[in-house]
């Protein structure tokens, strides 16, 4: 039979022991708080970058397919009116870090964009505008939008060129 063993007066853990044991505790609480910190700032601008990118692709996507069937642009700098196919006097304007778009001539406008994403600044260059110049009516839309999630800012920078499918003769 087995006689359970007997401990001496030495059995146990030193002091020196013990605190080598929690310091290496310690550091590898300290890693996983790191870690999970860095994953969570990282959610943050992940989370940030896709607010910009969708809300900007949904104005720029809004904008160009009307302008692709409009005709008669004017404007320039940070507003562009036109009539699109349903003969609807459109304009689209950036006010107060918002894209506002009006199908009433200017008359009254409401918000394109989302209000966790501030527009920075909107242009629209128009060329191709004068009937009989044999030129392609165009705009170029730039564009720098904005958001913020928690302590993380994006900013996101855009061009892009729009033609009409109509020769203004």
């Amino acid at each position: 039979m087995l006689m359970p063993k007997k401990y001496s007066k030495e059995s146990g853990l030193t002091l020196i022991e013990l605190l080598v044991a929690i310091g290496i505790f310690g550091m590898v609480v300290t890693m996983a708080v790191g870690i999970f910190v860095i994953a969570i700032t990282s959610q943050r601008r992940v989370i940030a970058l896709r607010n910009v990118e969708d809300n900007v692709r949904f104005a720029l996507e809004l904008m160009a397919r009307e302008m692709r069937t409009g005709v008669n642009f004017s404007g320039g700098g940070n507003g562009v009116s036109f009539t699109n196919a349903n003969m609807q006097s459109v304009v689209y304007r950036l006010s107060g870090g918002v894209i506002e778009k009006s199908i009433d001539g200017g008359l009254s406008f409401f918000v394109v964009t989302g209000s966790e994403v501030t527009i920075n600044y909107l242009n629209f260059y128009l060329s191709g505008q004068t009937p009989g110049d044999g030129l392609q009516p165009r705009v170029t839309v730039t564009m720098s939008a904005s958001s913020q999630v928690g302590n993380q800012t994006i900013n996101l920078k855009i061009q892009t060129m729009v033609s009409s499918r109509f020769l203004q003769i």
